[in-house]
């Protein structure tokens, strides 16, 4: 349904492999969390560009801590209107990442997401 593929001016990126209907489950796959105190050293690292934050708590304090998906779904770009989200599921296996089509989204199509700490994404790479 999905797979990494190289997006000109973007690198690897997310697309679809056929034609996808609004509301599909992309992905499902496990989340490791980390603290804010992890964070600050995980900034000086390459996992920095992977990682997600607490979208609910984000816009409360800076001094979040982060999930780390080990899926596909860390490999979305940013797009200020997506295309798809990350619902955080936890159950007694433990936190999962579900990504979710948010409109019908066509075959070869970039699967997107909005990312909640773009600022300082865009503080660090641009």
């Amino acid at each position: 349904m999905i797979e990494v593929k190289e997006i000109l001016g973007k690198g690897r990126g997310i697309v679809t492999t056929q034609n996808i209907s609004q509301g599909t489950l992309l992905e499902v796959a496990p989340v490791s969390t980390f603290t804010h105190q992890q964070i600050i050293s995980i900034n000086e690292t390459e996992v920095f560009k992977y990682y997600f934050v607490n979208p609910l708590e984000y816009g409360k304090s800076k001094n979040v801590g982060g999930y780390l998906v080990f899926g596909l779904a860390s490999l979305c770009n940013h797009q200020e209107k997506p295309n798809a989200r990350v619902n955080w599921v936890e159950n007694k296996v433990g936190l999962w990442s579900h990504l979710i089509a948010l409109q019908d989204i066509k075959d070869g199509e970039e699967v997107t997401l909005f990312y909640t700490n773009i600022d300082e994404y865009t503080e660090n790479f641009v």
